[in-house]
């Protein structure tokens, strides 16, 4: 484990720092999107438009910034699932979720590389399974017991059709960047259960 992603949220930084680092994620997410999780952090200062040394100064090398965004990233999907876990009926919850976490990856690739890396920051430890999967086993058991969801789909199934619907939503973004709302809602359609 590096010491650059223990230190990255230890204690409150102070305005202009937070700032700085919002600008650093924002430049990182940017150039990995560009140019792989290759690109130096010299070209990440560059893109913040920051000095090499005040990036240095939050992220001590590349691996402590994409963990970073990893952690970034994980909150924000936390956040979602939240939201999803709130919704009156699982199925409005599970369709909430499929349609954030695909419109937060289609609008931001560099987040979305670093999602799908499936980087974890500690070894031997996936960071996703252990946040994610437990509410949405919940969500998809109480979408099953409520007639809306198909009984022989697991939260396993949802993640392999989000990324499925990612894949499309990548094909296609050059000549329709919008088209992977109706991706998205053919494979909802097919994830209902069936009703006489």
């Amino acid at each position: 484990m590096n010491q650059g992603y223990a230190t990255t949220r230890t204690r409150p930084l102070r305005r202009d720092a937070e700032r700085n680092r919002l600008l650093i994620l924002r430049a990182a997410r940017t150039v990995f999107a560009q140019r792989g999780f290759e690109a130096t952090l010299d070209e990440v200062a560059r893109e913040a438009g920051l000095g090499v040394g005040t990036v240095y100064r939050r992220f001590p090398n590349r691996d402590a910034l994409i963990d970073a965004l990893f952690e970034d990233g994980l909150q924000e999907i936390v956040r979602i699932v939240e939201q999803a876990q709130a919704a009156p009926r699982a199925w409005d919850g599970l369709r909430h979720f499929m349609t954030s976490v695909l419109e937060m990856q289609t609008a931001d690739r560099g987040l979305r590389d670093v999602m799908l890396s499936r980087r974890a920051p500690h070894e031997g430890h996936d960071v996703i399974a252990d946040h994610l999967k437990p509410p949405l086993d919940s969500l998809v058991r109480r979408a099953q017991q409520e007639g809306d969801l198909r009984e022989d789909l697991t939260a396993t199934d949802i993640g392999v059709l989000e990324v499925a619907v990612l894949g499309a939503a990548e094909f296609t973004a050059q000549a329709a960047p919008g088209v992977w709302h109706r991706y998205l809602a053919i494979v909802l359609d097919g994830m209902r259960a069936p009703h006489d």
